[in-house]
């Protein structure tokens, strides 16, 4: 697979063990990402119910039965591809509400990146920007403990910028840049 479908598979795929064959497993609510593995090993996406109590709506999925493994991530080639994937799946960038040095309300750009920590010790050793030091977030459900992500947080509107094009290329999920772009045009630049 290229680099990007890569990403996508590290953001939203595993490994399923089925009569003594493994093979990848592609699972996300946004039919764009499927549809991207599905054309690269060709095989068909389809509609599936499964979690739809939790996300309110079907996921897309992918079962690609001629993939028994993925590249390591120190044998990605393509980082800037492998990259702009999982970000777009992973990352969200928004409007924080802050104060200015007068204490008068801001909003202050900020981009989140979600995933395990071997992930993002990967992405914050290649990224171009400041390492950051990797948080860690106690998930819960109904005060229930479910497990723990990670966290990379920019906040210096001047790295979030770089790394937004640094990581603009083509494929690219339309959807998630326009977002993106709205939210650019909430502060000034």
């Amino acid at each position: 697979m290229n680099d990007y479908c890569n990403g996508i598979a590290y953001a939203t795929g595993y490994f399923a063990n089925e009569e003594n064959k493994r093979y990848l497993i592609v699972r996300n609510l946004d039919k764009w990402y499927v549809e991207n593995i599905a054309k690269e090993t060709g095989y068909n996406a389809y509609e599936s119910k499964h979690n739809f109590k939790r996300d309110g709506k079907n996921q897309w999925v992918v079962k690609c039965r001629n993939i028994s493994e993925i590249p390591e991530l120190s044998e990605i080639k393509n980082l800037v591809d492998f990259f702009r994937a999982y970000i777009e799946i992973h990352g969200v960038l928004d409007l924080a509400n802050a104060k200015d040095r007068k204490g008068n309300p801001i909003k202050r750009l900020r981009l989140r990146i979600y995933g395990n920590e071997d992930i993002l010790s990967f992405i914050n050793k290649e990224i171009p920007a400041k390492e950051k030091k990797i948080q860690y977030i106690k998930n819960s459900i109904d005060e229930k403990y479910i497990g723990q992500t990670c966290a990379l947080y920019y906040q210096s509107r001047a790295e979030i910028l770089e790394i937004l094009k640094w990581i603009d290329g083509s494929p690219k999920n339309v959807s998630i840049w326009n977002k993106w772009e709205n939210t650019l045009q909430g502060i000034h630049l």
